[in-house]
C-alpha cells in the first residue's frame, strides 16, 4: 500500500472518530445499549464503548501509517 493510500486512510479515519464522539449519544439511541459494555464499564459503559472504540480506530491509523 503506498503512502498516499495510508494517508487518506489515516484522514479518514479521524473523520470517522471524530464522528462516533460527537454522535455518540444518537449512535447508542439508533443501535441500542450494549449489555456487555454496561455489564463490564458500568453505568454509561456503552457511551465508553464508542469512545474507546474512536481511540482505538485512530491509534489503529496511525500504527498502520508507521
Amino acid at each position: 500500500m503506498g503512502i498516499f493510500t495510508r494517508l487518506i486512510l489515516l484522514v479518514g479515519s479521524f473523520v470517522v472518530a471524530y464522528f462516533i464522539l460527537k454522535y455518540r449519544e444518537q449512535l447508542v439511541r439508533m443501535v441500542g445499549k450494549n449489555y456487555y459494555a454496561e455489564r463490564f464499564l458500568g453505568s454509561g459503559g456503552t457511551y465508553n464503548m464508542w469512545i474507546l472504540l474512536a481511540v482505538l480506530l485512530v491509534i489503529v491509523a496511525v500504527w498502520r501509517l508507521v
